[in-house]
């Protein structure tokens, strides 16, 4: 075997409805499935292995949402131009995934979790008359929202949701839009920013996350 991978490949996925109930570790085994069946030579995670193909993946997406942009990085022995590796994979599209781009990045990059600093979620159907332009714009004012969050374990945690909500918008549709910044051990979910701004517990019909951002050296957000 060779010294090292020769490519690394940066595969996007549109997680469909039909995939929306999967976990997260349910996702990464999907994802890998997908590696092992494309015919790419993956470079595998351990040395002699054969099955487990070395990828990095995306921040974790929540049971019961969507998405346009769930990330996998793939590893590979060869060098492989984007568009055959893009064949390839787009072969294996199903009911649950759906491949919208693949890209050579070097091999130097940071993880994908780690370059990842905000995400964009769009609430669909959430028809609660809490949730208004003038609600919104109420609590984009305030300076602090705070948020109890229960762990499965029963340990409470407060969280200070507004310095995590970077933009809050009501849509022509009905829907909202969310960017919330991904801070490590101080996230909150978009469901849960909903709720503050109606002051109750709103159940949206539909999630998706939407796109992942990160931040320039000015502190703008660019798309991932």
């Amino acid at each position: 075997m060779t010294e090292g991978p020769k490519s690394r490949i940066r595969l996007k996925f549109a997680r469909l409805k039909e995939a929306s109930q999967l976990s997260h570790l349910e996702q990464i085994k999907a994802f890998r499935g997908i590696a092992v069946s494309c015919g790419l030579k993956c470079w595998p995670a351990k040395a002699g292995s054969s099955s487990v193909p070395k990828m990095a993946f995306g921040p974790a997406i929540s049971v019961g949402y969507e998405s346009t942009c769930e990330y996998a990085d793939l590893y590979l022995e060869d060098f492989i131009k984007e568009q055959e590796a893009k064949e390839k994979v787009a072969v294996l599209d199903s009911c649950r995934y759906r491949l919208l781009e693949a890209r050579r990045i070097p091999m130097f990059f940071p993880s994908i979790e780690a370059g990842v600093n905000a995400a964009e979620y769009r609430l669909e159907g959430c028809g609660d008359p809490g949730v208004t332009p003038e609600t919104v714009a109420r609590f984009l004012e305030l300076k602090s929202a705070i948020y109890e969050k229960v762990k499965p374990s029963g340990e409470r945690k407060s969280v200070d949701a507004r310095p995590l909500v970077l933009e809050a918008v009501c849509l022509p549709d009905g829907g909202v839009k969310l960017v919330l910044a991904l801070v490590p051990g101080a996230n909150i979910k978009p469901e849960a920013v909903l709720a503050l701004i109606a002051g109750d517990k709103v159940v949206p019909g539909r999630i998706l996350r939407k796109e992942l951002y990160w931040f320039d050296s000015k502190g703008r957000m660019e798309v991932f």
